[in-house]
């Protein structure tokens, strides 16, 4: 069509179905369609406007709530991409003489059986395998599962948790195949400057964290590390799938930001109240009355993580934060509890006198102090920018951004682009925008987030 632009959209089909499965046709009655995804949400949700003129399908269905919505768009280049979604609201009512105006809350059918589902099983596995088992089982998902081979086995009883709260959880337990974190026999470590705590500790080491979310593609468990990687190394992640340049809007170049922004940038009170740069573990076992304390450092950690940034090291001053613990931990061990063996149920050198020890022993040394660095190192930036409708952008996605040099004339012309903010950015969270009123659009609005500064292409200048 010769009115097309870069933000053109089709709806080509949406359809209603009620609870028995009758379908009816509401193509026509949705004017707009707003499309969420974040890799901090275990689902996906939209709302669709509604105009329903004569038809009230709220009275006659009537709408009760669980109704599959699907829906069929067509992008600018005549792409169709497919949504099934589940009525869980209705809100903003409103009437005229001929038609009632509402809005359709639509949420992933997985999140609406998550509320009823309480887990009493035990739990046991690798945690990748125990994802896999909670989608399948308990809420009946048929979803691809994109998921990431952990490390260690872990048994837990749930104790009557939904089995969201339960994935939430394990990704901050589970730790990566190329991780090579200590068994904590590593030896002393020394501090410049004073911290007041013991100077007696072992040192912590490696990296954990996964993240478990949906997007288009069905839900995804993954290491923080694959995200944060673009090949070419251990933790296997993806290339950038996209370039968005800022610079006036052309109708044939789709791949512009029109908006941009950073909402957060840097902030050490958080990081160091978290435990970001250094941390502090007191780790007791009360089957052993064995006593010990660890010193996880993030300098001494830098290089076996992956970042989406050119900086090879951290700060001056995070280097320095890193030598003395801004959070302390105490943690107690239990490596007995899901062991009848005779001998005892510690797999370290130090318990075990012969003994293979549990299969399910503590791992709390191998992720806890890595998981809380991993996690709160993460969106050390954090940019929002809005580009013409791209609908096979996903969250988990990661995509390169250049942004302007905001230094003088005589300096853009040989440098146009800031290469410590422009780069390598993963998105977090997205929404599709698509409006069917008059002339129909889709705009895309991205949340990314990154580690470290830099383009890929450059070093960084940070020092």
């Amino acid at each position: 069509m010769s009115n097309k632009n870069t933000k053109s959209i089709e709806i080509k089909e949406a359809v209603l179905e009620d609870i028995k499965g009758t379908g009816y046709d509401i193509t026509n009655a949705i004017t707009a369609f707003f499309y969420y995804e974040s890799i901090f949400q275990p689902f996906v949700y939209a709302v669709a406007n509604m105009v329903d003129s004569g038809t009230n399908l709220i009275g006659t269905l009537p709408i009760q709530g669980g109704e599959k919505v699907r829906l069929k768009i067509n992008d600018v280049e005549g792409t169709s991409h497919s949504y099934e979604l589940y009525v869980w609201k209705i809100y903003n009512r409103n009437f005229s003489k001929s038609s009632q105006v509402y809005n359709l809350a639509l949420i992933s059918k997985e999140a609406i059986y998550n509320e009823g589902v309480r887990i009493t099983e035990i739990l046991k596995g690798t945690p990748d395998t125990i994802i896999e088992k909670l989608l399948k089982d308990y809420l009946k998902s048929d979803k691809e599962l994109n998921k990431e081979t952990c490390k260690y086995q872990v048994n837990f009883f749930p104790n009557g948790k939904k089995a969201f709260s339960i994935m939430n959880t394990i990704a901050q337990k589970s730790v990566p195949q190329s991780s090579s974190s200590s068994k904590g026999d590593a030896g002393k470590t020394s501090s410049s400057g004073k911290s007041g705590l013991s100077g007696d500790t072992q040192k912590s080491s490696g990296t954990a964290g996964f993240l478990f979310f949906e997007n288009k593609d069905g839900y995804n468990f993954r290491s923080i590390d694959y995200y944060y990687s673009t090949g070419g190394d251990s933790f296997g992640g993806e290339a950038e799938v996209a370039t968005y340049e800022v610079k006036p809007a052309e109708k044939t170049t789709p791949y512009i930001i029109e908006e941009y922004k950073f909402v957060n940038e840097i902030d050490l009170f958080e990081q160091m109240r978290n435990g970001a740069y250094s941390s502090h573990m007191v780790f007791y076992n009360f089957s052993t009355g064995s006593y010990e304390e660890y010193r996880y450092n993030l300098q001494e950690n830098f290089e076996s993580m992956a970042h989406l940034g050119s900086q090879s090291k951290l700060g001056a001053l995070q280097e320095e934060l890193s030598s003395n613990p801004s959070r302390v931990m105490s943690i107690i061990l239990d490596h007995e509890t899901w062991y009848s063996g005779t001998d005892p149920g510690s797999n370290e050198q130090k318990d075990n006198t012969g003994g293979s020890g549990s299969p399910f022993p503590d791992y709390q040394k191998h992720f806890l102090a890595q998981s809380i660095t991993r996690r709160y190192l993460m969106e050390n930036q954090k940019l929002e920018i809005q580009v013409p409708g791209n609908m096979n952008l996903k969250v988990g996605d990661k995509i390169k951004v250049m942004l302007p040099n905001m230094s003088g004339q005589e300096t853009r012309k040989t440098e146009p682009y800031d290469r410590e903010n422009s780069g390598t950015y993963l998105i977090s969270a997205l929404s599709h925008n698509n409006t069917f009123l008059n002339s129909s659009n889709c705009t895309t609005k991205l949340e990314l987030i990154r580690d470290t500064f830099g383009m890929k292409d450059y070093s960084s200048n940070v020092k």
